[in-house]
């Protein structure tokens, strides 16, 4: 994302060069960290191994941190190198690094809740704070992000999110394909569902769907109604698709943050469903030029999924086993 920004000055050379560094220095270290003890994450969440696991999340601590230090040079450096290029260019730092701060500043932050972590993906019964902070945690991520390297530094100049006319009939229309979309990502997931059985692959379920099953239903319905799709999208469509859309065109942009939309799901069994839902998004926004749209069908998306889940749960629905 530092296209057109080729004449960098040389004062700025040291920084890209020790930020580089880190983060590879960051990279090597947490990844052979990991190789070396496949299951250290497991063992940390469940007490087991104590005295080694400790000495592994020092390491693990210290690659993170190299990493996210790294990271916030590069993209400090990144904006401003990248203020000298016109209004109508992206003049932030790549939207990657953004994401993977993101996701480094949330780990990091989770760690004091690991014990909910553990409940969440196990049998145990998590406090409603402690879900609530689990399951956030990466959409505030996102926001702050978006808010310090693209809002404040005005990366997007002349941005609109909020149509001048209409802005009421465009979330009424995201709430209208709510549900069309909801049953296209479960079609998808079907196919999907069957492809991998005949390849021996089962889908695991992932934090989210652990927490349908055992978390309180208020704190799902503000953590992933509310402030997932905000989050969300100010993000994916706000920024990412915005960004790419001035850097490389409408068709980059479209199927660009679609895929790194469902890339961030982390699911292998969620990836072309979500993706799908991604380009949905980026479409409608660009229809109606209305953010509030694109948040309004993914709150929608998002509420089917979790009023189902929660009939499920308590005996009130009998969903068909796929």
């Amino acid at each position: 994302m530092d296209r057109g920004a080729e004449r960098e000055p040389a004062r700025y050379r040291p920084l890209l060069v020790v930020s580089l560094a880190l983060i590879a220095g960051g990279v090597i270290v947490s990844a052979a960290v990991l190789a070396s003890a496949p299951g250290v994450l497991t063992d940390v969440l469940s007490d087991g191994g104590a005295e080694r696991a400790v000495a592994i999340l020092v390491w693990l601590f210290a690659g993170g941190m190299a990493l996210l230090i790294g990271l916030l040079a590069h993209a400090a450096r990144s904006v401003v190198v990248r203020a000298a290029l016109p209004d109508s260019r992206y003049r932030g730092p790549s939207v990657l690094v953004m994401l993977v701060l993101a996701f480094i500043a949330a780990n990091l932050a989770v760690v004091p809740v690991a014990g909910e972590v553990a409940a969440l993906l196990g049998e145990g019964q998590p406090s409603a704070l402690g879900t609530l902070a689990v399951l956030t945690v990466t959409q505030l991520g996102l926001l702050a992000a978006a808010a310090l390297y693209v809002a404040a530094p005005r990366a997007l100049v002349g941005l609109r999110l909020v149509p001048d006319r209409g802005l009421w009939r465009s979330i009424g229309l995201g709430l209208l394909l709510a549900l069309p979309a909801w049953i296209g990502a479960q079609l998808i997931g079907l196919i999907v569902l069957r492809l991998l059985d005949l390849v021996g692959l089962e889908p695991d379920a992932g934090v989210a769907e652990r927490a349908v099953a055992n978390a309180d239903p208020l704190v799902l319905v503000v953590a992933i109604v509310l402030v997932a799709p905000v989050a969300e999208e100010v993000f994916f469509r706000g920024v990412v698709y915005n960004a790419w859309l001035r850097e490389y065109g409408p068709r980059a942009a479209l199927i660009g943050s679609g895929l790194l939309f469902a890339v961030i799901h982390g699911s292998l069994f969620l990836f072309l469903p979500i993706a799908a839902l991604g380009v949905a998004l980026a479409l409608l926004y660009r229809a109606t030029g209305s953010l509030p749209a694109a948040i309004a069908l993914h709150a929608g998306f998002n509420g089917i999924t979790i009023a189902l889940g929660l009939l499920e749960r308590y005996g009130l629905l009998e969903l068909p086993v796929t």
